[in-house]
């Protein structure tokens, strides 16, 4: 499988289960930041598997 697919669909993976975390547990506790770092590690990992894709023509 390519690269960047998988990139994206892991990215995609964190992002959905660092939501739920963040959506079902007590504001700043331990599983609410874990949620968000799972949060931040998705959207790290869709936008790095779109940004290899991107042909920049100058």
């Amino acid at each position: 499988m390519e690269r960047f697919v998988v990139a994206i669909v892991l990215g995609g993976v964190a992002l959905v289960a660092g939501l739920w975390l963040v959506t079902l547990s007590g504001t700043f506790s331990t599983a609410w930041l874990a949620g968000a770092v799972l949060v931040c590690l998705g959207l790290l990992g869709l936008g790095a598997g779109i940004w290899s894709e991107v042909e920049l023509d100058r």
